[in-house]
């Protein structure tokens, strides 16, 4: 096609994946899209014989090997911290995530907050990556108003950590949870941490 050598086409491929691996927001996916298309470009300098591509990029491969890695085996780096609901930084995540929050939780507003006894930072080592608040009536049932992270940190890693801590749950004396999802990524989320959907857009699951 066009008198390019079918090798050339695949060191443009391999370009295309790199270059598509630095738009992605979450980290996770970049990193594996990233170690893919490095793992195409080391083939390719292997083939033309580029040592210095070839190897290169497999260094990058083997990098994003470990950061992988550390990713999905480190949980001890999670942490939720218990603010109030006039705290300022709180307001201050919610206010800068409006929009965003907004298309995903649209029954969501800040005078919610103000309903909301339990409001947490969710923290990845020290940095704030996101919110979680919703209130627990008195037969145990929390109905969860926002669980909200930052872009680069959906990975699924924080839902984990935060509806298995059981601790978490026992000490608030909660027995269950429910939430209302209108959005198809919300939902995929609840599916994924264990929630069942009850209604069009109610979810809930036992501890």
């Amino acid at each position: 096609m066009l008198g390019i050598p079918a090798v050339e086409w695949f060191g443009y491929f391999a370009s295309i994946v790199v270059a598509i691996s630095l738009t992605m927001s979450s980290i996770v996916k970049l990193r594996w899209l990233n170690m893919f298309g490095a793992a195409i470009f080391s083939a390719y300098g292997f083939i033309i014989g580029a040592l210095p591509v070839a190897l290169l990029n497999l260094f990058i491969v083997f990098a994003n090997i470990y950061y992988l890695r550390r990713i999905y085996t480190q949980t001890s780096q999670y942490r939720l911290l218990e603010v109030t609901s006039d705290s300022h930084y709180l307001n201050f995540f919610v206010e800068h995530y409006q929009p965003e929050i907004k298309a995903i939780f649209p029954h969501f507003d800040k005078s919610s907050l103000a309903q909301s006894p339990l409001c947490f930072l969710m923290l990845k080592e020290a940095l704030p990556i996101g919110v979680f608040v919703g209130h627990v009536d008195e037969q145990g049932q929390m109905e969860i108003y926002l669980d909200f992270v930052m872009p680069e940190y959906r990975d699924f890693k924080i839902g984990k950590y935060l509806y298995q801590n059981h601790d978490f749950f026992a000490e608030h004396q909660i027995q269950s949870l429910s939430a209302v999802s209108s959005d198809a990524r919300h939902s995929k989320y609840l599916s994924q941490m264990g929630f069942s959907q009850s209604t069009d857009n109610t979810w809930s699951r036992p501890i």
